[in-house]
């Protein structure tokens, strides 16, 4: 029988985050989508991308901000190497919300052809993936 939990570990260069945590299911932002990791899960490595990142316990979700890195899944266990993370409440919304309407408003003086729009799209992506973290939002 499968375990009911993953022992789930997440680091930054900084500092652990997360340390031996049994979580019921972790939500990642994968490189080609996001990925719901649950107990049982097959062994895997995957780099991360931008966006919200979750593990559940006890049926209640943590939720954060994480801005890339690498997670790996070994016989239950999941370690998360995460260029940079901020969990929910440690986000100030109006801040984040300020971050995103001032990346909208600069996309709309940029051409779509300029090199820059393409940066200013990113900064966006950053802005809306951090607001969705600041309001303990997955998706």
């Amino acid at each position: 029988m499968a375990a009911l939990t993953l022992e789930l570990n997440v680091v930054t260069p900084e500092k652990p985050i997360v340390s031996g945590i049994n979580a019921e299911a972790i939500v990642l932002p994968g490189a080609m989508g996001q990925l719901t990791i649950l107990p049982g899960h097959i062994n895997f490595l995957t780099s991360l991308r931008l966006g919200t990142f979750g593990y559940k316990v006890n049926d209640q979700w943590e939720i954060a901000f994480l801005t890339g890195g690498f997670a790996q899944v070994v016989s239950g266990k999941i370690t998360v190497l995460a260029e940079t993370m901020e969990m929910s409440q440690e986000l100030n919304l109006a801040e984040a919300e300020l971050g995103l309407q001032d990346a909208i408003e600069k996309l709309k003086s940029i051409k779509p052809s300029s090199a820059e729009y393409a940066e200013m799209s990113a900064q966006k992506e950053f802005a809306a993936a951090r607001v969705r973290a600041a309001k303990n939002k997955l998706h």
